[in-house]
């Protein structure tokens, strides 16, 4: 009994002091300049998108001898997942990236030993295996690219747009059956609700309109504009509707919403940007010519603006900007008429300006990206001279460092210049020494989700070393990391 006693009071001072202490500081990212080390460029988590996937950042980068291939990162180990392209000097650039069903899907180039390619096609990989799924387009001795777009996952299937070489419509794979759903073009934007899969197609004789599908059947759902084209998208289900922008052709594209049996316009309003639900309301960007575009919601009854920011008929929001949910508000950027574009919050009740990070005058700092991680919102903005990464509690904005004077966000991100990890947060970096890479840092606010946990002692005190272990790097520059 004594030895546990003594055991146990050794584990818990172990465990106090292991505990990260909670927002005690600013935290300083790791530059990793491992996959084209100097001044020339790998454009990680540049020019495409990148994913988190089974605790590792996949993504598009140039080591210099490769050309664009797929590589991956925890942080501590960088490689090379697979040269899907050997003959072409500029690689497969992969992208599209896409989780399902324990796989990575993407769209790649791969070529032929005389250096021809064979087209952009849909791919998979699960770290250790990187296979094409399927050769959609054959045409041009088999050179055709299929050049899938807007993969989305529903159900038991990947649904996505794409070209067989008779045209481009709609398709869908479970990863063993590949195939086209009908015989008409489609838009990039699938949208899951009740029992079918709805998105934007056009048969040759309705123009594009909305239409749907559970696989079987594929048919158009609503003729919306029966002179021209309603051009369905934006698509949100929310409280047993699926809410979407479309133009009936007199009034412009205004909000709409479906149950399944039918339609009907909302608000005859100018939406312009995607739906986010927060509190019982869709929130959203819509103009009108009294105030400019402000934020808006609905409930599906009532539907107004929300909040005139700007306050005369100039607009506080810039079309299709990020509103972002986060500890019981709704962040965004807007400008006022005096600070420029900057971070403002809501809970539904009041707004206010979060932070005024560009002090220059009228001269915004343009938020974006936005990130939860532990106790903070991480984004990117701009002081006026460059971008850098920063992050609020709702109190403020303090600017997150690079370690070396000169290094930035600058970067063709896709909106993707910031991705979580479990608790580590990668970002774009740029400087005259590295050139174009990326960096991470590691949140100590960051929780493991329940399902994450056991109740073990032991497996709590390795979970902690390994979050002291992750710490130990905060504030270092990586420079060859290891490559397998």
């Amino acid at each position: 009994m004594p030895g546990k006693r003594i055991l146990s009071s050794a584990l818990a001072l172990l465990l106090v002091a292991a505990i990260p202490a909670r927002a005690t500081g600013v935290l300083t990212f790791t530059v990793v300049d491992a996959i084209n080390p100097g001044a020339g460029s790998s454009y990680a988590m540049d020019s495409s998108d990148s994913v988190a996937f089974n605790g590792y950042l996949y993504f598009n980068a140039d080591d210099g001898t490769h050309g664009y291939e797929l590589w991956r990162t925890n942080g501590i180990t960088t490689t090379l997942v697979e040269d899907i392209n050997k003959f072409l000097d500029n690689g497969s650039n992969p992208w599209a990236f896409t989780v399902f069903n324990g796989y990575l899907y993407f769209t790649a180039f791969d070529g032929t030993p005389s250096g021809d390619t064979k087209g952009r096609e849909l791919w998979r990989t699960d770290g250790t295996t990187t296979t094409r799924v399927y050769d959609i387009n054959t045409s041009n001795s088999g050179a055709g690219d299929s050049n899938p777009e807007g993969l989305t996952v529903i159900g038991d299937w990947l649904y996505f747009r794409a070209d067989d070489g008779s045209g481009t419509g709609p398709w869908r794979t479970n990863g063993t059956i590949t195939e086209r759903l009908a015989n008409i073009s489609s838009g990039a934007e699938f949208a899951a609700f009740g029992e079918y899969v709805y998105f934007t197609a056009n048969d040759g004789s309705s123009g594009w309109e909305l239409w749907r599908t559970d696989g079987t059947d594929t048919s158009i759902f609503l003729n919306i504009n029966s002179t021209g084209d309603a051009y369905p998208g934006l698509f949100a289900a929310f409280n047993g509707y699926l809410y979407f922008s479309a133009t009936d052709g007199t009034n412009g594209y205004e909000l709409w919403r479906t149950n399944g049996t039918g339609a009907t316009k909302v608000k005859n309003i100018g939406l312009s940007s995607s739906l986010t639900a927060f509190n019982g309301y869709l929130y959203f960007q819509a103009y009108d010519d009294t105030h400019g575009a402000e934020l808006w919601r609905t409930n599906g009854t009532d539907t107004a603006m929300f909040a005139d920011i700007n306050g005369t008929s100039a607009s506080s929001l810039s079309k299709g900007g990020e509103i972002a949910a986060f500890n019981g508000y709704l962040y965004f950027a807007a400008d006022d008429g005096g600070s420029g574009a900057e971070l403002w919050r809501t809970n539904g009740i009041t707004t206010t300006r979060v932070a005024d990070v560009n002090q220059n005058g009228s001269d915004g700092s343009y938020p974006q990206t936005f990130v939860p991680l532990g106790d903070w919102l991480y984004f990117t903005a701009s002081d006026g001279t460059a971008g850098h990464v920063y992050r609020t509690n709702g109190t403020g904005a303090e600017l997150v460092p690079f370690p070396v004077v000169g290094q930035n966000v600058n970067c063709d991100c896709y909106e993707t210049n910031l991705v979580a990890v479990g608790g580590r947060l990668y970002s774009t970096v740029e400087s005259s020494a590295t050139g174009h890479e990326f960096a991470y840092l590691d949140e100590p606010t960051y929780v493991l989700p329940e399902t994450s946990r056991d109740s073990s002692v032991w497996t709590t005190t390795l979970v902690i070393l390994a979050g002291l272990t992750a710490a130990a790097s905060i504030g270092l520059r990586v420079r060859g990391a290891k490559l397998t």
